[in-house]
């Protein structure tokens, strides 16, 4: 077993991890033509599962580590996709612009410490946001609502949005309301919605549009390969 240095989202400190449980589970898929007793392609598949126990809070943060033989590097290296599982707030810092992500993280850290700040901090990636596509409006509504207009997002996003100004709002002006651990949550379910609609999903689909061109692409060239061969 190996501890690791990681942030732990349930207490906002990054400290060593002691490694108290892990799990390895590999697996494997074929493709077969009707002119071929022998597979045309093989998927191969893993997922590695490692619990980490927080000296600080007692608490545990569950990583799974996965890959596949489609997602491979230049040099033919398999690419390891990292997911935080529990606790369940993460997002997937590849496919969200830096400043985005490096804000809504920062709200991440603290949603246990201080509900207003992490509202506050909501709002700072939404600000990111906007200025990252170029939204134009006085303030933060009206720059999504711009967003809204260009088509980035969706009219249910609208509404979205206006419920987290308007709890933004309250924790910027020190207003006297109390941010439970349930609207906190549900508010960083909402951007993170946001953020996956503009960023996550696109680039997923695009991904998958890929290699679903390159399976092809192998498939014909092994098919007339075959063809060939069984002509000599």
């Amino acid at each position: 077993m190996s501890d690791k240095v990681l942030h732990c989202s349930h207490c906002g400190n990054k400290t060593l991890m002691k490694l108290v449980a892990e799990h390895e589970l590999n697996d494997q898929d074929h493709i077969y033509e009707r002119w071929s007793a022998d597979p045309v392609h093989s998927f191969y598949w893993f997922s590695h599962w490692k619990l980490y126990l927080c000296p600080v809070c007692k608490n545990v943060s569950l990583i799974r580590l996965s890959g596949d033989s489609e997602d491979i590097g230049p040099r033919g290296e398999p690419i390891i996709t990292e997911t935080t599982l529990y606790p369940p707030y993460s997002i997937e810092n590849k496919y969200i612009p830096t400043p985005v992500g490096t804000a809504f993280e920062a709200a991440l850290k603290v949603r246990h410490l201080e509900g207003a700040v992490c509202v506050l901090a909501l709002r700072r990636a939404l600000e990111k946001l906007c200025k990252h596509e170029g939204a134009e409006g006085k303030d933060l509504f009206n720059k999504l609502k711009n967003l809204q207009d260009k088509g980035k997002l969706p009219p249910i996003m609208d509404d979205i949005a206006f419920i987290l100004r308007i709890e933004g709002n309250s924790a910027a002006h020190a207003d006297d309301v109390e941010f439970d651990t349930n609207t906190v949550n549900q508010l960083i379910d909402f951007t993170q919605t946001i953020l996956d609609y503009m960023y996550t999903l696109p680039n997923k689909i695009k991904a998958a549009q890929t290699r679903i061109a390159e399976i092809a692409e192998r498939d014909r060239e092994l098919k007339s390969g075959a063809i060939s061969g069984a002509a000599e």
